[in-house]
């Protein structure tokens, strides 16, 4: 017997030998009676005998309806359970029976990876995707299940794993999983890997092209050149390698998320980003600077890092003579730190991918001016810590604005103090701000 059988069926197997037992011992006293006393003992015994096991065995066949009833049911609640688990799963499941792969049950996420429902049970699976994937339909029909299949759907836009399992010779299960995101990030891992290798050749060629020649007898003039491009080339590199450590850390805390934020004076450290800014701008561009008195809940390496590279970068594509405006500010949803220029501006199709690890709208005025591409996805990865946001919006041959928008819990207002004011590059000893009231009266912008 089945070790899964369960109490009641026990008992109802028991009762069977009984009445059967019974039944015999029954006939055999009847029969010995029957000889041996009288026949009319033997009829009323055996009668009694037959009606007794008789509503037993009608007890027992009741017992073994109602055990088969249960059983039914705790099949049924098996399945109600396992379907409830498939259903819950990231991946499309759809069970197919038949030689013909008839449709049996689908999973939600069936319907969005295959566009199969609950609609379509009864029908041929092959039948319904024959139209879209005729591929795949022939890969079904081959029973070849040793491997498993790429499946593009969505124009392309979604790759999918299919797998298929044969639990027995009358059902097919179909399991899809989405590795669209897998694919994404490979296809980012080895462009990352491509693009390093890159950045990084180009400035070590140079250097080495200019060591093979420290030993030959060069002019001065010539060697000092060499040296300065060299020392060039290996400030690219530190450059790229900073920036590349700076992602690396803040994708490692966002993965862990255990460091704490700090309350951040942002109109000292706008003032600082500002300074760096001019001096690598070498007093060529206008600087205009506006700050609320406002402070920031965030991690002060990460704002610092941020606000610099939006400066630095409005440096790098605004000609000489142009104006660059830092404002921060309090808005209706929290604050807004502005770095707007008067650049060469963004063309509209390459603004959705500008946060991209090296993506360049420009690849040689970018290397030419020091810049590493990844600036701006620098910035994005910062953003996120922050809970915030990055906006551009950018006119070509007008300009571009970058904002740093900041939820409303993590501004703080600030004592109100004097702060030092900068025009044309120049430090003054007017305050900034008197109040926020008279914060346009007092900004010290450039008219």
């Amino acid at each position: 017997m089945p070790e899964a059988l369960s109490a009641r069926g026990r008992r109802t197997q028991f009762l069977g030998i009984l009445i059967v037992g019974g039944l015999i011992l029954v006939a055999l006293v009847s029969a010995v009676l029957w000889l041996s006393v009288a026949a009319g003992t033997a009829a009323i015994f055996f009668c009694m005998g037959v009606s007794f096991f008789a509503l037993l065995a009608v007890y027992a066949g009741k017992l073994i309806v109602d055990e088969e009833r249960y059983m039914q049911a705790r099949l049924e609640a098996r399945d109600a359970r396992y379907r409830q688990t498939l259903e819950l799963l990231p991946e499309g499941v759809v069970i197919l029976k038949g030689e013909d792969g008839v449709i049996e049950w689908v999973n939600t996420m069936a319907g969005v990876h295959l566009g199969i429902t609950s609609e379509d049970v009864g029908s041929v699976f092959t039948d319904r995707l024959i139209a879209s994937q005729p591929a795949f339909c022939a890969w079904l029909r081959s029973r070849d299940f040793s491997r498993h299949y790429a499946l593009e759907t969505a124009g392309g836009s979604v790759l999918l794993d299919a797998a298929v399992v044969a639990p027995d010779e009358r059902h097919t299960i179909i399991v899809t999983h989405d590795v669209t995101e897998r694919r994404r990030v490979d296809d980012m891992r080895r462009d990352f890997v491509a693009n390093v290798s890159h950045e990084l050749r180009t400035p070590l060629t140079v250097i080495a092209g200019f060591l093979d020649l420290a030993d030959m007898d060069v002019p001065p003039e010539l060697r000092k050149r060499h040296l300065a491009l060299m020392r060039d080339q290996t400030a690219r590199m530190k450059r790229l390698t900073d920036d590349l450590l700076m992602l690396s850390k803040l994708e490692n805390r966002d993965e862990r998320g255990t460091d704490q934020p700090e309350l951040i004076d942002m109109s000292a450290l706008i003032d600082d980003a500002v300074r760096e800014g001019m001096a690598y701008s070498k007093m060529q561009h206008k600087f205009e600077v506006a700050h609320e008195p406002l402070s920031l809940l965030g991690h002060p390496e990460e704002i610092r890092s941020a606000v610099l590279n939006l400066i630095t970068n409005a440096v790098r594509y605004t000609p000489r003579g142009g104006r660059i405006r830092v404002v921060w500010k309090r808005t209706g949803t929290g604050a807004v730190l502005t770095v707007a220029d008067t650049g060469i501006g963004i063309p509209p199709e390459h603004l959705p991918r500008i946060t991209e690890r090296f993506y360049r709208v420009d690849k040689g005025r970018s290397r030419d001016t020091g810049g590493t591409g990844l600036g701006l996805a620098i910035v994005k990865h910062v953003m996120r810590r922050a809970g915030g946001e990055l906006s551009i919006e950018s006119t070509p041959g007008e300009g571009s604005k970058f904002m740093l928008r900041f939820p409303e819990e993590r501004i703080f207002s600030e004592p109100v103090r004097a702060r030092p004011c900068w025009r044309d590059g120049l430090k003054s000893d007017d305050p900034i701000h008197r109040s926020p009231q008279d914060f346009h009266a007092h900004s010290c912008l450039q008219r």
